[in-house]
């Protein structure tokens, strides 16, 4: 066993590694979901607000409104946008997915034009493909 191991330590599994990389993104998106909750409740508190009244003003139960509070991660995406118009932050939506802040997309874009291009491969070559 101790040969396995030392020979697994030697020869990168890429499935191990796959599963490093989806745990520290799970990290992370947890992480920012506290976050969020955080933030959502240090607002209501500066306006006053109680749970209960924040629910009734969201028209959603006071359940999902504590799991909010609570960074679960099944709070439905509707409840959310719905918080921030409430909170008077909606335009704060604006700001999420813009195409020319997408660096990472912009690199894999970019990416497999280069690997398009060696290979010979078209455009059209890839839509027949598909």
């Amino acid at each position: 066993m101790d040969i396995i191991v030392s020979i697994m330590d030697i020869v990168p599994n890429k499935n191990l590694q796959r599963a490093e990389s989806v745990q520290g993104q799970s990290r992370r998106m947890e992480s920012s979901l506290l976050s969020l909750a955080e933030r959502l409740k240090r607002a209501r508190k500066r306006r006053g607000w109680s749970q209960d009244e924040t629910a009734r003003l969201l028209q959603v139960s006071i359940v999902t409104y504590r799991k909010m509070e609570k960074a679960d991660p099944g709070t439905a995406i509707g409840t959310w946008v719905a918080v921030l118009s409430l909170l008077g932050m909606l335009g704060d939506l604006d700001n999420l997915l813009l195409y020319d802040r997408d660096y990472q997309g912009a690199t894999l874009e970019q990416s497999l034009r280069t690997r398009r291009r060696s290979r010979g491969v078209s455009p059209d070559d890839l839509a027949d493909r598909l």
